[in-house]
């Protein structure tokens, strides 16, 4: 089921979406339909186009973060209540370790250090980190933030259904729950749904949508970027689930 989920992401992305309208057009084009075929050829390069420009972030990515920001900023972790855990969710850290035994850290890291935070200010007493790789990936900089391993726990999940249903499994009340900021919608509805006994406090962090939208608001904004293809691929899979959750619930 994992496997197919990603081939599915895969199919119905920026990316796929374009070039299937490729395929298509290359397949009309052999048959003959040149008309039929520029018209959806053309339609692929704009549809592409479109997600490849920051301008689509400022639109579709900074949408998900908005709800988040405290006038306008990144909420600080002293501004949240207490909780009996906080609940880390997984992809912010790089799986292989095996070349170095400190942590090897990707784009989403932020959510180790927001975890960090809110434990040293007194927030929680225990943090819950999800992830298949959870424990070689992400304790390895928790410990680093000294942090000591028996206030860390693990819950193997490959996805935010997964976490969810982990997490109601633990008895616990009250959460923190911390993951990227353009995640946190979706995140909170899994939990709503899954863990509807858990009262869930977002704490997110990462906010890439909304700095990327601000940093590159200019004429160049219209222009095709590589990250902001990723950004945008990103948010067009978190609105995707949010969409389908709300259809197929």
């Amino acid at each position: 089921m994992y496997l197919l989920n990603k081939i599915v992401g895969f199919v119905i992305s920026p990316l796929g979406i374009a070039m299937f309208g490729a395929l298509a057009a290359l397949l009309c084009s052999w048959l003959g339909r040149t008309g039929v075929a520029r018209r959806v050829g053309w339609l692929a390069v704009i549809w592409l186009w479109f997600w490849m420009t920051p301008v689509a972030a400022l639109m579709v990515g900074a949408p998900l973060e908005r709800e988040f920001l405290v006038d306008g900023k990144v909420p600080e972790v002293e501004g949240f209540s207490a909780a009996e855990a906080i609940v880390l969710l997984g992809g912010g850290m790089g799986g292989d370790t095996n070349l170095s035994s400190y942590a090897e850290m990707s784009a989403g890291a932020d959510r180790v250090w927001q975890a960090a935070r809110l434990f040293k200010v007194g927030k929680a007493e225990k943090i819950v980190s999800t992830g298949i790789e959870a424990r070689d990936s992400t304790l390895p900089l928790l410990k680093d933030f000294g942090i000591a391993e028996d206030r860390v726990s693990f819950l193997a999940a490959k996805n935010t259904e997964e976490e969810a249903k982990a997490v109601a499994k633990l008895g616990l009340r009250r959460v923190l729950l911390v993951t990227s900021a353009w995640h946190m919608k979706r995140a909170r509805l899994m939990f709503e749904k899954f863990a509807p006994e858990v009262e869930v406090v977002c704490a997110p962090t990462d906010f890439e949508q909304t700095l990327f939208s601000l940093n590159s608001f200019s004429l160049a904004a219209v222009l095709p970027d590589a990250n902001a293809f990723i950004v945008n691929s990103t948010s067009f899979h978190e609105w995707l689930g949010i969409v389908c959750y709300k259809l197929f619930r």
